[in-house]
């Protein structure tokens, strides 16, 4: 009997151990598709890859944060940056968190020294004024993306963080392309999705772009065009997928805030 315990007990620990080794393939494999490009990018495209910085500032600080944001903005777009995003939460939740984005060129850039010369002092100078900071890298997905026209400025953005089951990440964006984005894009209602990377918990954040808080009153779009029977459907198939997910509602800041310039049509 107790050779039959031995060798039952080295069994289990050979299955335990082929486990951990294929659930450590499977997060390299994951890892490793989040690091190639979906396609060759051509040269004038834009970067695959967003930094997105949520911080909390100290309410009685707002006024300072804000003008330090206002000086990097004006120094990243005198350094040739196409474009960077402030905005703040509006009205529900914590209505000091900011969320800035800005396109990240390579991540061989993050290779060189830190902040030099004046922008060294404002970075200073914004750190002590936050109470929280995280950063995240986050891959965008273009062949998902319904991105606001050129020269159009943002308003009101719906920002919605969603963490998924290890594993499932396929699965939730074949149901966002095939069952829920497209009544977005019928409804007009601009849109744009990226992968929480590096930073934090891996998951997905999609921006929505609202013309007004008067605009939430007419419902998803979603559910205008299925009724809500049939958009309970498509949400259940996430059931199990989803395992948290936050939203937001940001009011995009465009006195601190640059968009790129809109190109010059041809005579």
């Amino acid at each position: 009997m107790r050779i039959m315990s031995t060798r039952r007990g080295n069994g289990q620990a050979h299955e335990r151990g082929n486990a951990r080794a294929a659930a450590t393939a499977r997060w390299a494999l994951l890892l490793l598709g989040l690091l190639l490009p979906a396609a060759p990018a051509e040269a004038q495209d834009p970067p695959p890859w967003l930094e997105m910085t949520i911080v909390h500032v100290d309410p009685a600080r707002v006024g300072e944060f804000l003008a330090a944001q206002r000086e990097i903005s004006a120094l990243d777009e005198e350094a040739g940056v196409p474009w960077r995003s402030v905005g703040r939460t509006a009205v529900f939740g914590d209505t000091y968190r900011f969320v800035i984005t800005t396109p990240l060129a390579s991540f061989a850039q993050l290779d060189r020294a830190g902040d030099e010369g004046a922008r060294a002092g404002i970075v200073g100078r914004i750190r002590n004024v936050i109470t929280s900071r995280a950063t995240y890298a986050v891959r965008t997905a273009p062949t998902l993306d319904n991105p606001l026209p050129e020269g159009e400025t943002p308003a009101l953005m719906l920002v919605q963080m969603v963490s998924i089951a290890p594993g499932r990440e396929q699965e939730y964006l074949r149901v966002m392309a095939e069952d829920v984005l497209p009544h977005f894009d019928e409804a007009e209602m601009h849109h744009t999705t990226g992968a929480l990377t590096f930073g934090g918990e891996g998951g997905y954040v999609h921006v929505f772009h609202v013309e007004s808080f008067a605009a939430l009153d007419q419902g998803s779009p979603m559910a205008r065009a299925l009724g809500a029977p049939a958009a309970l459907e498509v949400m259940a198939k996430l059931s199990g997928v989803v395992t948290r997910s936050e939203q937001w509602l940001v009011r995009y800041l465009p006195d601190v805030s640059f968009r790129p310039e809109p190109e010059a049509e041809e005579p």
